[in-house]
């Protein structure tokens, strides 16, 4: 009997040894290929580290004001590699089911002037972070562009606005 519990003992400790190897191993494949929109998974295994957010600014639109504001941070530096970008959101003076909304976009390019785009549609007052996550594919000049507009039931756009900052892959 005391044989049997053994044998039991060191099968069970053997598939969670075997659990945890696969696990830590498909944590390090995720942070050596993360997807293009998905951030590394882990922190700090095998030495590498989810990068912090970098805001790039903030987009103002009002419903009944018709009038749209994107403000860029201006100039920013990075470090060359992967990267998470966020702009802030702000939509006001709207009711849920009026046909008014807004729509904002955040776009930042990469070392290769490819464009990275995220857009979301809001069809009543709210706020929030519009986000982009890619690698530069090495160093070099860029640019990041935050985009903004407000529209009727009849999606007619009521105002827009558009800035835009320069960006350093370094």
């Amino acid at each position: 009997m005391k044989r049997r519990n053994a044998i039991a003992v060191v099968a069970v400790l053997a598939l969670v040894v075997l659990a945890a190897a696969g696990a830590i191993s498909a944590i390090r494949i995720d942070q050596r290929n993360p997807g293009v929109e998905e951030a590394p998974v882990a922190e700090g295994a095998g030495g590498i580290e989810i990068p912090a957010a970098k805001n790039l600014g903030r987009m103002y639109t009002d419903g009944d004001g018709d009038t749209a504001s994107a403000a860029p941070n201006g100039y920013t530096t990075v470090s060359a590699g992967y990267n998470v970008f966020t702009a802030n959101y702000t939509h006001v003076n709207d009711e849920d089911g009026d046909g008014q909304g807004a729509i904002y976009r955040l776009t930042v390019y990469d070392a290769r002037s490819i464009a990275h785009t995220k857009q979301i549609d809001v069809d009543r007052a709210t706020d929030g972070t519009i986000s982009v996550a890619f690698d530069s594919h090495g160093s070099g000049d860029a640019q990041y562009e935050l985009w903004c507009e407000t529209h009727d039931l009849f999606d007619t756009e009521k105002a827009s606005d558009i800035g835009t900052g320069d960006l350093d892959y370094i």
